[in-house]
């Protein structure tokens, strides 16, 4: 299982500045560390969250004319969140073609505060 865990709080310099020393903090390879809740609301808004979890159920490349035929949003909203989502690392984007697919990175995402 491929999970992403989302920090939120959490001192990254700290951890990063252990991890140097070679002292094992059992942090997943796995993480991104956000600072507040305000920037989870961001990366997590409702549309993001359903676009995420839509890709991680379905477990297939879509294309961007897929997504948002089934999620009943506009391409150009779905192609803004994707390249958000691509710059954190949460998804893959590949040509094929004519068309871009997408899939998720990780199987599923849990939150730790």
């Amino acid at each position: 299982m491929n999970k992403l865990i989302i920090y939120i709080g959490r001192e990254m310099e700290k951890d990063e500045k252990a991890l140097i020393k070679g002292k094992n903090l059992n942090q997943p390879k796995n993480a991104l560390y956000l600072n507040s809740f305000e920037e989870l609301n961001k990366l997590l808004s409702p549309k993001r969250i359903d676009l995420l979890k839509y890709l991680i159920e379905s477990g297939s490349d879509k294309t961007v004319n897929e997504l948002a035929s089934d999620l009943n949003r506009k391409q150009e909203a779905i192609s803004r969140d994707l390249h958000y989502l691509k710059n954190l690392d949460l998804i893959n984007l590949r040509k094929s073609k004519q068309s871009v697919l997408v899939s998720a990175e990780f199987d599923s995402i849990k939150i730790e505060v």
